[in-house]
């Protein structure tokens, strides 16, 4: 195999890689956006800083740290 062709075969391996993490990340951060919208509409009412699944209140420092928590760190598991 000529090297021109394998290096064009690992630029195309390379390509799609990066790709997927790229596609990856911006999921993340599609979902973080989408939490933090959620946290952001509940500031003012009862439900700011409360778990969603088990109800009790999520500590201040998860809060501060990872703002867009909807579940405290036991329910986060």
């Amino acid at each position: 195999m000529a090297p021109d062709i394998a290096i064009g075969r690992v630029s195309r391996m390379d390509a799609i890689n990066n790709r997927s993490v790229v596609e990856a990340a911006l999921r993340k951060a599609e979902e973080k956006l989408t939490n933090l919208k959620k946290v952001y509409s509940n500031i003012g009412s009862s439900d700011f800083g409360i778990c969603m699944k088990c109800k009790n209140e999520i500590p201040i420092g998860r809060i501060l740290i990872r703002p867009e928590s909807l579940f405290c760190i036991n329910c986060a598991r």
